[in-house]
Formats: structure tokens, C-alpha cells, sequence
């Protein structure tokens, strides 16, 4: 006569351990608040701004007209228009919650809390090459250095050579 088994099959301890995957991924939101991403979400926003005004100046090729992203702040987002001249490429708003922007060309060493403040409308220059430039086409010799800071802090540089990324600009 055989003894019956004591304890759990191996499919039952699957099942339970995919049920307890479940919970765990749904109930994680819950411990997070939505400032806690507000900076990373803007960031990537931003970024994505930037990467997109550049890949249209290397789409329009213009040595007269550099791609322009105006960047305007309103009580709750901010307004991105990509320009080339008078005609307008796109728009975007990236909402904000209490996120507030710093920048500085020259000052890389410091805490992004240190930096000034981004004065607003904030325009920033690509030429057909892809390159940062001023309004008159003079390619950039510094990096752009922008924070986005509220409970946390997220830095983003633009290189002289167009290229937006997330992370500390080199000297």
C-alpha cells in the first residue's frame, strides 16, 4: 500500500509563484508617487525634443536656415515648436509637475542646483550638418548643460556636434 504525498506539486508552487508575480507588479505602483518619475519623464521629453530638431536638420539640409526648438514655458508645460524659417516642423508640450530647468555653456563642474535658471523662450540651433549652432550659424564650442530638478535631479548636455544625451557634460 503506498503512502500519500505531504506537501505541494511542483505545479502548485508554479502557479503560486506567478500569482505572486502578478501582485508584485501590479501593486507596485502604489508605492510610488508620480514626482518621484516627473523629472525622468520631462528628461526624456526633452531629449527626445532635441534628438527629433536634430535629425530634421539633417533631413532639410539648409545651409541659410538652421532648424530652430523654441522652447516656451506656460503655468503647466512647457511648449516645444521645431522651426526652419518661417514654417513650422512640429509642436509638443511636455507637462511639468514642479520640475524647474537649469542651464549653463560654461559652468560644468557644479550642482545643477547651483546654475541658473533657463530664461524663457529658450531657442536652440541645429544646422544642416546636425551641429549646435547660434542664430548666426557659428557652430557652438561648449557643451549645453540642462537640469531638470525637483525631488530628484536629471542632467542633460548637448555637445557642439548636435548630439543630446542624458548624463554630466565633459569638459
Amino acid at each position: 500500500m503506498m503512502k500519500s504525498a505531504k506537501g505541494f506539486t511542483l505545479i502548485e508552487l508554479i502557479v503560486v509563484i506567478i500569482l505572486l508575480s502578478v501582485l508584485g507588479a501590479v501593486s507596485i505602483g502604489l508605492f510610488s508617487a508620480p514626482s518621484q518619475y516627473a523629472v525622468k519623464l520631462a528628461a526624456d521629453q526633452w531629449l527626445s525634443q532635441f534628438r527629433f530638431a536634430q535629425r530634421l536638420s539633417f533631413l532639410k539640409q539648409s545651409v541659410s536656415e538652421p532648424v530652430a526648438l523654441v522652447v516656451n514655458q506656460s503655468s503647466n508645460n512647457w511648449n516645444s515648436v521645431t522651426r526652419q524659417g518661417s514654417s513650422t516642423l512640429n509642436t509638443f508640450n511636455i507637462e511639468y509637475d514642479s520640475v524647474s530647468v537649469r542651464e549653463s555653456s560654461s559652468d560644468f563642474t557644479s550642482p545643477c542646483s547651483a546654475l541658473p535658471n533657463m530664461a524663457f523662450p529658450k531657442t536652440f540651433y541645429f544646422d544642416g550638418y546636425g551641429n549646435a549652432v547660434d542664430a548666426s550659424r557659428n557652430q557652438l564650442s561648449t557643451n549645453q548643460r540642462i537640469c531638470l530638478i525637483a525631488t530628484n535631479t536629471v542632467e542633460l548636455c548637448i555637445s557642439p556636434s548636435g548630439y543630446a544625451y542624458e548624463g554630466s557634460c565633459l569638459l
